[in-house]
Order: structure tokens, then C-alpha cells, then sequence
């Protein structure tokens, strides 16, 4: 255990974050309803009009990747990524199943399937394993446009036919891409697909987090090549060129210090965070991580996370709109639709009134609404042709039982003779 100090905690972060993808929809912090057309964050409906919550996600999330990529470089790739997980899975089973140089994936130009494993219960095997965990991975998607209560009666069939009948064929559809992924993209997709890949090349620091070669000691790597032989996608870390993609997971770390356990000395290799130099490239740290760039970065995190917090207090939950019926006489509209929105997903009461005009000279559908969670209801609002002639400001106030308050105001013209 000692010499894979980083291998079972990688797994363990792997795990964890692929349940993550689970939970976080699940629990209602972030997921997509498809009937509203909305981004649903913490149980809210997020519409254009809460402009300042998505810009200050969009800042956080942004300027939070750009660190990361300055500053611990491809750790989440290695570490946390599930692409990465099902691709090593899938790398390790294959060479398991048919030969150590097998490659099964698109990009298997000089792949060697072994003359003993070439059969056809390995291959049987192999496809199988692919598609049986393809199969509890294509649910994890609908996460993000059912809810938990919609995703347990489509598995124990008691969706209704419309709604069974659509989500079946998207069933489909995640399990056949999960499947041609684990089959056959794998490792393509980080390296031409992915946009976190692509923000990291582009701001691709050399005293950002990576692997380390103590080059003073480079002899005792004379004929040996057991960190290239344990790392997962192929590299030399005693020769990284500029166009590895290295994504830190420390298998090689782990191998250089098993190897040299025996003799009580350290490895070659380590996480570093300095800037490598002809001498060496282990011990020789600068501050290229708290550059000038990076506080500037730092401060867009904390302008993004202050932007998104208030406009998360301030959160308006319910939407309230008029406007004039099509029903007309002459110059005059004396009937109007009044629009109540609940952007929350509980339910909601509220009570409707009135003010700009005399008592009397209106009438109201209802001025008490029983909301539904996450659902509209219009109110008609007649005015009196008597009203006194001229140009009258009529002010909708709307009071939810839980103390929020809005108003909605109109220009109601009479032209009353």
C-alpha cells in the first residue's frame, strides 16, 4: 500500500465524482426541466430575467477553470474526470481480455491482439462487459431532465405511454453513445473533443501542478522503463515532450517508488509544482502559481461567487405580468389578463390586489391563487367603463404567504363620455 500512495485515492476521487454527476441533479441542485424550457439551480426555475445569477455563474465557473488550469493543470483529468475512468477501465480489460498491446479504440493503428487471447468467448466477453456497463450509465443523463420520481417509474414501467415511449428512445440513444465510447473513443475524445483539455493547452503554465524528473539521478533510469510501462495513456515521464498530454495521475509515481523501495531511496518522480530547469526538476519552486495573472483570476472567482450569491438572495421566486385583452371597444380596453408564474418547485399562495382606482370600479376572476409547484395561472381584471375619463396608473400587487411582494403596473386609458 505504501508504494501506491496515489493509485486507491485517485480511484476512491474517480468513484466519487462519477456519483456526483448522480447526486447533483438528483438532490435539485442543478438540472434541466424540459416542459419550462429552464435551467432548474437549488429547486429555481432560472430565467433570462435573473440575468445577474447566470452571469455570476458563468464568471465563477469560468474564471475558476482558468486557475485550475494555471495552477494544478490536468489533476481533474487524471483525478476526478469519469471519461478518463471508464477509458482506463476499459484499456485495462481489454489488455486483460486480449494481450497487453491490445487497442480496441479508434485510434488503434498499431494495435497487436495476442495470438492466445484472439477468441471468440474473449471478445464475447469483452463486448458484453461494455454494454453491461453502458447500460446503469445511460440513466445517469436523464438525471438532468427527469426528476428522481419520473426516472424510477420509467425503470419499474409505470411511466405513462407518451412519456414512456420518448424516454426509452433516449435510453437508447445514452446507451449506444456510452457504449461507442467505452468501445471505441475513449482517450480520442480528451485529446481532439474536450474543451477542458483545450482551455488547458491554451493556458498552459510550466509552474502549473505536473510531473517531475529529477534528471541529476537520470542514470539510474539506465534500462528501465517501468514509468512509461504504468502510464495509462502511453507517455515517458522521464522524456515529457510538448505535445504529451500528461494528465497527473501519478501512476508513475507510484511505479518509480515501488521500484526503488528495496534499495530505501526515493523515486525519480514527483508532483511538482516548479518550473523544470536543465539540473533538475524536482525542489526548484517559484511563485508562478500566485502570479499577478492568477490574483487577477483569483478576483473574478470572488466577483463571480459575490455576483451569484446576491443574486441568489434576491431571487425573485414568483413572476407577475398584465396585459390588455383582445377585447376592445372603440379606443377603449377595459379587460385585461393578469399572468402569475410559480418559479419555485413547491407550491404557492398568494393574494392579489388592487390599488390605483377606486374600490368598486374593478373586478377580479379571484384575488386568491393556489399555485401548483413550478407552474402559471392567468386572472382576468375587468375595469368599469364608468370610471372617471383619463389616463388612470393601475398598480397589481401580488402577496405570497411566504412575504414576497410584487407589483405589476398598467396604463389604463377611459374614455368614458
Amino acid at each position: 500500500m505504501a508504494s501506491s500512495k496515489f493509485h486507491w485515492p485517485r480511484r476512491a476521487t474517480q468513484i466519487a465524482t462519477l456519483m456526483l454527476f448522480v447526486l447533483i441533479p438528483a438532490f435539485g441542485l442543478f438540472r434541466i426541466d424540459l416542459v419550462a424550457g429552464t435551467f432548474v439551480v437549488l429547486g429555481r426555475q432560472i430565467w433570462w430575467s435573473d440575468i445577474g445569477l447566470i452571469l455570476g455563474f458563468t464568471t465563477l465557473l469560468t474564471a475558476f477553470a482558468v486557475m485550475t488550469y494555471s495552477t494544478t493543470g490536468t489533476v481533474w483529468c487524471g483525478w476526478a474526470c469519469p471519461q478518463n475512468m471508464l477509458s482506463e477501465w476499459a484499456n485495462n480489460l481489454t489488455h486483460k481480455l486480449l494481450g497487453k498491446r491490445a487497442n480496441v479504440n479508434v485510434e488503434s493503428s498499431n494495435s497487436q491482439i495476442a495470438d492466445a487471447k484472439n477468441k471468440v468467448l474473449n471478445w464475447v466477453i469483452l463486448i458484453l462487459s461494455f454494454l453491461a456497463v453502458s447500460l446503469p450509465l445511460g440513466l445517469i443523463p436523464f438525471f438532468y431532465f427527469f426528476t428522481p420520481q419520473e426516472i424510477w417509474s420509467f425503470i419499474t414501467f409505470q411511466t405513462n405511454s407518451s412519456l414512456s415511449q420518448f424516454m426509452h428512445r433516449l435510453y437508447f440513444v445514452s446507451v449506444v453513445a456510452f457504449f461507442l465510447n467505452i468501445s471505441g473513443v475513449r482517450y480520442f475524445w480528451c485529446n481532439y473533443a474536450c474543451m477542458y483539455r483545450f482551455g488547458q493547452r491554451f493556458f498552459k503554465n510550466s509552474d502549473a501542478l505536473h510531473i517531475g524528473y529529477d534528471v541529476s539521478r537520470a542514470s539510474d533510469c539506465a534500462k528501465c522503463n517501468y514509468c512509461a510501462a504504468s502510464c495509462i495513456i502511453g507517455i515517458n515521464p522521464s522524456n515529457f515532450k510538448s505535445t504529451d498530454t500528461c494528465i497527473n495521475c501519478g501512476e508513475c509515481v507510484d511505479a518509480c517508488d515501488k521500484l526503488h523501495r528495496n534499495d530505501k531511496s526515493a523515486g525519480l518522480l514527483r508532483f511538482s509544482v516548479a518550473e523544470e530547469t536543465p539540473s533538475c526538476s524536482i525542489g526548484k519552486k517559484r511563485s508562478g502559481i500566485f502570479s499577478q495573472v492568477n490574483l487577477w483570476v483569483g478576483m473574478l472567482v470572488l466577483v463571480g461567487a459575490g455576483m451569484t450569491a446576491w443574486s441568489y438572495v434576491h431571487y425573485t421566486p414568483y413572476d407577475i405580468v398584465a396585459y390588455r385583452s383582445e377585447k376592445s371597444s372603440g379606443l377603449s380596453v377595459s379587460d385585461y389578463k393578469i399572468l402569475i408564474s410559480n418559479k419555485m418547485y413547491t407550491p404557492a399562495q398568494l393574494t392579489l390586489t388592487i390599488k390605483g382606482i377606486p374600490d368598486g370600479s374593478y373586478k377580479l376572476d379571484s384575488d386568491s391563487l393556489d399555485l401548483s409547484p413550478a407552474s402559471r395561472t392567468s386572472v382576468n381584471l375587468h375595469i368599469s367603463p364608468d370610471l372617471s375619463k383619463g389616463l388612470h396608473r393601475v398598480v397589481i400587487e401580488a402577496h405570497a404567504k411566504d412575504g414576497w411582494v410584487g407589483y405589476f403596473g398598467v396604463e389604463h386609458y377611459s374614455a368614458r363620455n
